[in-house]
């Protein structure tokens, strides 16, 4: 059986719903699961990390699965409740690139150019401008299936995100069209992850899996 970990994702009894028979298929397959939730019960409690924020932030499925990898040394393997991958990709994903990071698919309209003049980015380029972080046609790293395999560096992409991470929240407060009910904070963090990896030269790779 392979001995990557795989990362849910379950705040709320929607993404709950969503994602629990997945969870339990996995795990009658032999698989090792960890699952950040707001509510223990539809889960093996010794897979549960309990999510106790009150307002959910994007950038947690991130640091979830960085922390993972942090704990056990293993490839990690993100999947949302929408992404359930079948097991026999589940079992074979990590191995399909060498870079420390994979990625699936990229954001509808493409790259980061495809976005510019989305004016929900307004902040983002003005905090571009301000620390003199490159404008380059980022990939959009669509954040539904990702891999984080166990040579990355957590730690400074922890930090990094971190530091960004106060701008995509700062835009979810500034964007009314976005974020109306119910509130979440962050988004686009797969962009995020891109402008982090990319800046620190970071290998990550884009995989077909179809």
């Amino acid at each position: 059986m392979v001995d990557d970990i795989i990362a849910l994702v379950a705040v709320g009894e929607f993404y709950i719903q969503e994602i629990k028979d997945y969870y339990w298929n996995l795990k009658e397959g032999g698989f090792t699961i960890k699952v950040l939730t707001d509510d223990s019960s539809h889960f093996d409690v010794n897979d549960v990390t309990i999510y106790k924020r009150p307002v959910f932030n994007y950038f947690d499925k991130l640091h979830f699965s960085l922390s993972l990898v942090e704990r056990y040394g293993k490839n990690v393997i993100y999947m949302d409740g929408t992404s359930a991958l079948p097991k026999h990709i589940v079992a074979n994903i990590s191995s399909r690139s060498d870079s420390d990071f994979i990625y699936t698919s990229n954001w509808p309209k493409g790259n980061f150019y495809g976005y510019e003049d989305d004016p929900c980015f307004r902040y983002l380029f003005e905090y571009f401008h301000y620390k003199n972080i490159p404008i380059i046609d980022y990939p959009t790293i669509l954040e539904q299936v990702m891999v984080f395999k166990k040579t990355i560096n957590y730690e400074l992409i922890n930090k990094e995100l971190q530091i960004i991470q106060t701008v995509f929240d700062y835009i979810s407060v500034m964007n009314n069209n976005t974020y109306i009910r119910p509130f979440v904070l962050g988004s686009a963090e797969g962009l995020a992850l891109s402008i982090v990896l990319t800046n620190n030269n970071i290998p990550f790779t884009k995989i077909n899996i179809e």
